[in-house]
């Protein structure tokens, strides 16, 4: 094998691990973790924010998680709140309409919601 071949299966090689490493990373940060707050009673506070409740649900529990970490997140009080543009059964009446017409006029599905439709709010404790 020549040294212009092997430089060029080195830098191929170097690229690919980088390329792998970059994925890898940013595959790490797809869950959104919101700030915890920790107030004077040994409890903690979140929002998770969410295009769905179940989003929203899970972001706000998985920042619970990652701040007790191998304890268990207690949830003490907790409150969903819908931020958007219409009311719940407007928008999901809108989004299932323009569904039904995506499909008959083959434009595909309209999306209307946004990522901070909805926002759990909890107050949780480590145990």
């Amino acid at each position: 094998m020549t040294t212009l071949a092997w430089k060029k299966i080195t830098k191929l090689t170097t690229l690919g691990v980088l390329a792998s490493a970059a994925i890898g990373l940013s595959a790490c940060q797809s869950t959104p973790t919101a700030p915890v707050i920790q107030r004077a009673d040994s409890t903690f506070e979140t929002t998770g924010v969410g295009s769905t409740k179940v989003q929203a649900q899970e972001n706000a529990l998985a920042s619970a998680k990652k701040t007790c970490g191998m304890r268990q997140a207690i949830i003490v009080k907790d409150e969903l709140k819908y931020n958007g543009v219409f009311d719940e059964k407007t928008g999901r009446m809108i989004d299932q309409v323009g569904s039904i017409a995506g499909v008959v006029l083959g434009t595909g599905k309209p999306n209307l919601s946004r990522s901070d439709d909805f926002e759990y709010n909890i107050s949780f404790r480590c145990q």
